[in-house]
């Protein structure tokens, strides 16, 4: 196993954090496929309201490649196609079966009625042509688990990655705990790490420090292990400090929970619906959940007040719409309260409990968590070139410079100052002292260059 050393980051402790006790949560009354979190997709219906649909029934594709469907994580009836604006697609919604005994605790099989797809044995996975493996997990609505750098976009099928990334923790610090995911499941993950030597000739897997004694029995494949500090762990991270040419700028990465959903699939030729969630508000017991795919972000986020907003991310999350429902790539809600107030002579308070990167309050000076709130403690103000963004940046960026070249529509020297090397980690908009949202600026330039390209 070999260790990364990487020196920025955030390292401040959070409070908060997911404990490993679990819930198993019933079935909701509706699940949803939701395109909202599905990058640069521009999604083809291929049902409309009232069609009856069994689990892994395909409900819409991506235009750009037909083959690539996304499928129904339940059996019921579509209840609900929700546009938003321009008739953008936001997701599709599954009134779940009710003469169907749905209930986590139960064998699957018994829940749902299932679209049966192939099935592929543990000894013949060496032998089964690349192929054929592809055009199954893109039927089976499984193939977007694959991202590819530098964009994160679908992989291309046509290309053969120099590494593919495997991340055990998750995007976010509260992401679910890998102890939780990978439980029970090793047969599967050895199965993935199988199926992944067919794609490429280099497998990475990447764990923080503190994961890796709750770990014993996958250590073997385990091949670095990270600071246990945000982001050291996401593959954009991980892919800086390991790449040596070029060619590997398109390397793919998956998480270990979407691996494990790769093989059940192909094992069982069934598509899988559990997943593992964490929600986080504050003095909440805070479990992990074991939940169906898409359930309804109400029935996991509980009682909501006025004054809060649900997101997917403390850093690098959306804000998510109570009545929506979780997209597939999202397995972490934070409720975080809504207090944007001005405080009076807040700069010479002592900030005891306020968390910071310049170490401008007292707290910089206790090793107690800490509490992150939404509240700006000012305005957004022009950049002074503190350069605190560039000395958080995880993989060495200059945001600020890469800022001010897409102000003025520069993108070759965004591109120079290494744009598309930008993990989307969200710590510069967080370090900045003039409130710019430096992560969002430079993500819109990344988007706009690869759209620019297609």
């Amino acid at each position: 196993m070999e260790n990364i050393k990487i020196l920025k980051g955030f390292k401040i402790l959070l409070s908060g954090m997911p404990d490993l006790s679990v819930i198993q949560m019933p079935d909701p009354e509706t699940v949803a496929v939701s395109a909202m979190d599905i990058p640069y997709i521009r999604p083809k219906l291929l049902v409309k309201e009232n069609d009856l649909v069994e689990t892994g029934t395909p409900l819409f594709c991506d235009k750009r490649n037909k083959c690539i469907l996304y499928v129904s994580p339940g059996t019921g009836m579509v209840k609900q196609i929700v546009f938003g604006a321009r008739r953008r697609l936001k997701e599709v919604v599954i009134a779940l079966d009710k003469n169907l005994d749905k209930n986590l605790d139960k064998n699957i099989d018994e829940t749902d009625n299932f679209v049966q797809f192939e099935t592929l044995s543990q000894d013949s996975i060496e032998r089964v042509p690349r192929s054929k493996i592809i055009n199954l997990l893109q039927q089976g609505g499984l193939w977007q688990c694959f991202r590819q750098f530098p964009f994160k976009d679908t992989a291309d099928e046509n290309h053969k990655p120099s590494m593919i990334i495997v991340s055990l923790n998750g995007n976010d610090p509260f992401s679910p705990h890998p102890q939780i995911v990978l439980e029970n499941e090793i047969e599967f993950f050895e199965f993935g790490i199988k199926l992944l030597n067919q794609f490429t000739d280099r497998v990475v897997v990447a764990s923080r420090q503190s994961s890796l004694q709750s770990l014993n029995g996958f250590k073997t494949y385990i091949t670095h292990a990270v600071p246990d500090f945000y982001p050291s762990w996401d593959p954009a991270v991980v892919l800086y400090k390991l790449k040596k040419s070029r060619k590997d700028n398109n390397a793919w990465c998956i998480t270990a929970e979407h691996l494990i959903l790769l093989a059940r699939f192909l094992i069982t030729g069934r598509y899988p619906v559990k997943r593992v969630v964490t929600i986080t508000r504050a003095k909440d017991k805070r479990p992990h959940f074991i939940t169906r795919q898409g359930t309804p972000v109400k029935d996991l986020a509980g009682y909501l007040d006025d004054n809060s907003i649900i997101t997917t991310g403390r850093f690098n999350g959306r804000i998510v719409d109570p009545l929506s429902h979780m997209g597939f790539f999202e397995n972490t809600l934070n409720i975080i309260p809504d207090n944007q107030k001005q405080e009076l002579l807040g700069f010479i308070r002592p900030g005891f409990s306020k968390p910071t990167v310049s170490r401008t309050f007292l707290s910089s000076l206790t090793k107690e968590p800490k509490d992150l709130d939404i509240n700006l403690h000012g305005e957004e103000r022009a950049c002074i070139n503190c350069g605190y963004c560039t000395r958080i940046c995880p993989v060495d960026l200059a945001p600020s410079f890469i800022m001010k070249a897409l102000s003025s529509d520069d993108i070759e020297d965004a591109l120079s100052y290494g744009l598309l090397d930008c993990a989307r980690c969200g710590l510069c908009s967080y370090a900045c002292p003039s409130k710019i949202e430096l992560t969002q600026i430079l993500s819109n330039g990344m988007d706009a260059h690869y759209k620019d390209k297609q």
